[in-house]
């Protein structure tokens, strides 16, 4: 028997690196001095690697479309994208790092002022610790790939919010968008909504925030990479077991784990083994 089936990975819910990590308050504070950040500027973040599929270039014309529609928003918003370097022997991939170095500097030409840069481009790798205190400094997080499977960085940002605070801007192209229903979801190539998305964003209350961050937070905890892997292993069971009785008519056998005791066997595993 052959079992064709989509099983949506996810992340390890990261409560021993989230003990580990300053209170969001903390990050903030040292994201606006690492970046000279005034301290009422609101920061939205991008954080990939360097890649045609993510949509950086289209979150700059959706920065762009704001401070022309919006110009009040002029010094009053800082734009972090963390860009890791991907393939750049590439011609590809060289071609999009120029871009995007061309188009930030464009804005910051046409929009910054003294003391003020709209775009921050960082193209260099992060830990993952130093990655999470920039979630957690974040006041939106804009995941805006043109294709992808999944995307687990709109997971990690959700998870990362402890303080339910936040907001996430997710593209309807990636996989996550079907799990993650409360984010403010926007098709990249639509330069005019993403704007106005950003602008929801930016504007959104404290108390929406939480109302949005919280089943999300909700979802992937329940949704974890362990019973992502045991919800595979729990059909693989089953289709072995429906097989054995297909060959022995009648046979009767113990039904297999339920997901809760294979999603227990990895955890326990994962715990003896650090």
């Amino acid at each position: 028997t052959t079992l064709v089936h989509a099983y949506p990975i996810s992340i390890e819910w990261p409560a021993d690196l989230l003990a580990k990590l300053p209170a969001v308050d903390d990050c903030r504070a040292r994201m606006r001095e690492r970046f000279g950040l005034k301290a009422d500027v609101k920061l939205a973040v991008g954080v990939e690697r360097l890649d045609y599929t993510k949509g950086i270039l289209d979150r700059f014309h959706a920065l762009n479309e704001l401070f022309k529609r919006q110009p009040e928003w002029i010094g009053k918003l800082v734009f972090l994208q963390i860009a890791a370097p991907s393939r750049g022997t590439l011609p590809a991939y060289k071609l999009l790092h120029d871009e995007c170095h061309r188009y930030a500097e464009e804005l910051n030409r046409r929009y910054g002022s003294e003391g003020y840069r709209p775009v921050i481009m960082v193209a260099e790798h992060h830990s993952q610790e130093q990655v999470y205190e920039i979630y957690r400094a974040a006041d939106i997080c804009m995941v805006t790939s043109l294709h992808d499977g999944m995307n687990l960085v709109a997971k990690e940002f959700v998870a990362a919010r402890d303080d339910e605070q936040g907001v996430l801007m997710l593209s309807t192209f990636a996989g996550a968008s079907r799990e993650l229903l409360e984010a403010l979801i926007v098709n990249p190539y639509d330069a005019a909504m993403m704007s106005g998305a950003l602008l929801q964003a930016l504007t959104m209350s404290p108390e929406e925030q939480r109302e949005r961050m919280r089943p999300m937070r909700e979802t992937i905890r329940n949704n974890n990479v362990y019973r992502w892997a045991g919800s595979m292993l729990l059909d693989a069971a089953r289709l072995r077991k429906r097989g054995d009785l297909d060959r022995v008519t009648g046979a009767v056998s113990d039904p297999p784990p339920s997901v809760d005791n294979v999603v227990s066997i990895f955890e326990r595993r994962r715990v003896a083994m650090s």
